[in-house]
């Protein structure tokens, strides 16, 4: 991509979440049939934070991953960043709701250009988001950049599965049935039409990890849930 093609895939791309906020969350647990929610649990415990970490939530959207960590009741410290403040705006009133107001610190921003210092956190997570970036190798190189050492990432994506038989009802539904339930409930043309080609387009899991490795980080790999529909990619920051 230019650097023209970069700005206007990402102020298309901020435009439909922010066309989408109301409601993202009622079709994330609609089109998900709620799995959205264990996906989510299981990202947090392979994070596994303690109560002295500082955590930085990727594209945190309306904040639900930030709700997963805060609910253990540690004494962490919680970030989330995300270039939409619409979702920002949902995600703080959701948190505020929780009781978590005090634990909690929202900015407005992109994953390819954290506004933070080097070494800033003990572990990021980033869910569903780094597929929408417009240049994903740059948005490992600053999770690298902000992680201090002995830190972790833990990204939650889309993924396609290998089994053939689950693949073809996969394939069916995402492809047909949810972008039309989609666009529809969210009252835009194409946002959901958008969600399986970004998946289609995006590296498999070893490729993805292989990324991850070539960025620096060590100990990486990746697990699958339901069936290989998404996957968990982790790796650490050894120094």
């Amino acid at each position: 991509m230019t650097i023209e093609d970069t700005k206007a895939f990402s102020l298309q791309t901020r435009e439909m979440f922010t066309n989408i906020a109301p409601r993202y969350d009622f079709l994330n647990r609609l089109l998900s049939v709620g799995q959205d929610r264990y996906w989510r649990k299981k990202a947090i415990e392979l994070l596994n934070p303690d109560g002295n970490d500082r955590i930085l939530d990727v594209a945190t959207g309306t904040g639900d991953i930030i709700l997963e960590v805060a609910k253990r009741n540690l004494t962490t410290k919680i970030f989330g960043i995300d270039f939409c403040q619409r979702m920002l705006n949902l995600g703080r009133i959701k948190v505020s709701q929780n009781g978590y107001k005090q634990a909690v610190s929202f900015q407005v921003g992109s994953g390819e250009s954290l506004p933070f210092i080097d070494q800033s956190f003990d572990g990021i997570v980033c869910a569903f988001g780094v597929r929408n970036f417009a240049n994903v190798k740059l948005g490992l190189k600053e999770f690298y950049r902000v992680l201090k050492p002995g830190g972790r990432i833990i990204i939650l994506e889309f993924s396609i599965p290998q089994n053939k038989l689950l693949n073809t009802f996969y394939q069916y539904y995402f492809n047909l049935i949810l972008p039309k339930i989609g666009n529809l409930i969210s009252g835009h043309s194409n946002a959901y039409s958008y969600l399986p080609e970004s998946v289609a387009n995006f590296p498999n899991q070893k490729t993805f990890i292989k990324w991850i490795e070539m960025t620096g980080f060590e100990k990486v790999s990746f697990i699958e849930l339901t069936f290989g529909i998404v996957s968990i990619h982790y790796g650490y920051k050894v120094s």
